[in-house]
């Protein structure tokens, strides 16, 4: 390994700390497209072709930036929470006729995905700050 100059090694810090928060974005976007694929995958499918289908409805949005950067990762389908977390069969008189039990995959998923997709970030950030402190 060849030795670096003091005043070089202060700027390749100084690179890591200007870019530090970009680099934070892209592990934080590459995690949640890791998590939206995921829940793409644990979404139960009923089978039918309609327009609202629950695993085609995950999307992801970066919010933030710097310290206050973070994910939001939602389903723009209708009927995701009657899903997740069941619901009431209602006659057409409203009498109650039965309880559907939610599939909870949500939950299921998280729980799943959450050691991997940290460790993942984690080794994600550690590589960029390395690369560029290697030079």
């Amino acid at each position: 390994m060849m030795g670096i100059s003091f005043e070089e090694f202060i700027g390749r810090l100084e690179t890591v700390q200007k870019d530090f928060t970009d680099d934070v974005e892209i592990v934080l976007n590459r995690g949640a497209n890791r998590m939206v694929r995921a829940l793409k995958t644990n979404s139960p499918d009923s089978g039918n072709d309609h327009k609202g289908k629950l695993n085609k409805s995950w999307k992801k949005k970066i919010e933030g930036y710097g310290k206050d950067i973070h994910a939001n990762i939602y389903s723009t389908a209708p009927h995701f929470h009657l899903v997740d977390r069941g619901h009431k069969i209602m006659d057409k008189k409203g009498h109650e006729k039965g309880f559907v039990q939610g599939k909870h995959f949500l939950q299921k998923t998280i729980d799943e995905q959450q050691d991997d997709l940290q460790e993942y970030m984690w080794k994600g950030v550690y590589k960029r700050v390395k690369d560029k402190l290697d030079g």
